[in-house]
């Protein structure tokens, strides 16, 4: 049986390499940076400056909602000029607008047995207006999720655009012996996790609404595929034919999911109705179709296929299930559609020597651009909600004795590419909740 190369590295199976292809390669960036709009933030403050717990916290939150502005890239911060009192917001909003600042984020901070409350307030310096004045609570274990809904409210205010402070990612890691199902926030925090299998899981999938995720799992003997409830940890079976089952995209609405399936013959694509459990087969070939992604309308699915000879990125229409080819490379995998629907970010490699690289395929497949180069091997691409940044698995620092694929996140360029989570053992297949 064929299997392409992102189930073989992640399932112990082996695919065979074909001969290099000529390809010729744009590499370029997103766009120009986003204009930054200037905010100002002085320190979040204690509501009963009496109580230095409080004081303690809000400094906390302040530092965590401070990240992730910074990360969203939408702000230059002013931190440096008069601090909020709770009863000086005005006087100091005319200080903060000298200062150059358009917009200013105060806090008041507070805590009642095991509940963390936070009063906040955004104001537009140039329009002399409140944007919004929210009250926050939350217990006290979540404070990090509270600071995130936050950051989230000031992006979106400000900006137009959705926040991703809230948002996660699953991956397995096999620091335990096996690979089992992590999950951490989007900066790296919080880490937990998600299945103690004692088995090989893997290739997880989180439905739009975060509540769930579908992976695959060894743990019963085949390669079947399963619903993990996030809320309850309740688990159930989605597939378990005889042969892979595994977990492609979801749709935008969560109604259905793709599915590569096998049932003892060359694996296919197969899309799953949710609601009343429904199957319909999508391809029917001798190689092997695989890694199916969503497009955001859901009326196209991005694959792979090795059906000309080495792995390459394909469309699907799902109306007329005709196929179009969009890449030329040596080797492709695991393909991921932007939230926006302009690319599909996949790992692949332009000649058989190559290691593997994240690259962007337009839909069109007349634009090809290579966002990593000559730093490890490059695998397993997943988009951040808003389609501005990339998770992706890299060994880049193996010259650092880790010689391990690790959990990284980049801009969608290729720029800015970060390790997020310092963790024990090696890394796989992450996938960035919405």
């Amino acid at each position: 049986m064929k299997v392409l190369t992102g189930l073989a590295l992640a399932l112990g199976l082996c695919g065979s390499l074909k001969a290099a292809t000529e390809v010729h390669i744009k590499v370029g960036g997103q766009g120009g940076a986003d204009a930054r709009f200037a905010l100002g933030l002085p320190p979040f403050i204690a509501a009963a400056p009496q109580k230095p717990e409080d004081a303690v916290t809000a400094k906390q939150l302040r530092e965590i909602v401070r990240a992730d502005l910074l990360f969203s890239r939408y702000f230059n911060l002013l931190e440096q000029g008069p601090h909020f009192d709770g009863d000086n917001r005005d006087k100091i909003g005319s200080d903060w607008k000298n200062l150059g600042s358009g917009w200013l984020l105060t806090a008041q901070v507070s805590q009642a047995g095991e509940k963390l409350q936070m009063i906040a307030r955004l104001d537009n310096l140039n329009a002399g207006e409140a944007v919004f004045e929210r009250h926050y609570k939350q217990d006290k274990s979540y404070q990090r999720s509270l600071a995130h809904k936050l950051s989230d409210d000031v992006v979106q205010a400000v900006s137009g655009r959705m926040g991703i402070a809230q948002s996660q990612i699953v991956f397995a890691n096999n620091q335990s012996g096996h690979k089992e199902l992590y999950l951490v926030d989007y900066d790296g925090e919080n880490l937990r996790q998600l299945t103690r299998h004692r088995s090989i899981t893997l290739l997880p999938r989180f439905s739009p609404d975060r509540r769930y995720i579908a992976y695959t799992s060894y743990k019963d003997g085949n390669p079947d595929l399963f619903l993990l409830d996030l809320a309850n940890a309740g688990l159930k079976v989605l597939s378990n034919k005889q042969g892979l089952n595994i977990a492609g995209g979801f749709s935008a609405d969560g109604s259905q999911i793709l599915m590569t399936m096998s049932r003892q013959k060359s694996p296919n694509l197969f899309v799953k109705t949710l609601s009343d459990g429904q199957i319909t087969q999508l391809t029917q070939h001798f190689g092997a179709d695989s890694s199916p992604t969503f497009s955001p309308d859901a009326s196209q699915v991005a694959f792979v296929s090795d059906r000309s000879g080495n792995p390459q990125i394909y469309i699907l229409d799902m109306a007329t299930h005709r196929a179009k080819r969009l890449t030329n490379l040596n080797w492709c995998d695991s393909p991921s559609w932007s939230p926006t629907g302009e690319w599909i970010a996949f790992a692949g490699r332009a000649n058989a020597l190559d290691k593997m690289d994240i690259f962007l395929v337009d839909v069109t497949g007349n634009q090809i651009r290579q966002l990593t180069k000559g730093e490890g091997s490059n695998e397993n691409p997943s988009w951040s909600p808003d389609g501005r940044f990339l998770a992706f698995t890299s060994t880049r620092n193996s010259a650092s004795g880790r010689d391990k694929p690790e959990l990284y996140v980049m801009d969608a360029d290729g720029s800015a590419p970060h390790r997020i989570v310092d963790i024990p053992g090696s890394s796989f297949t992450p996938n960035w909740s919405q």
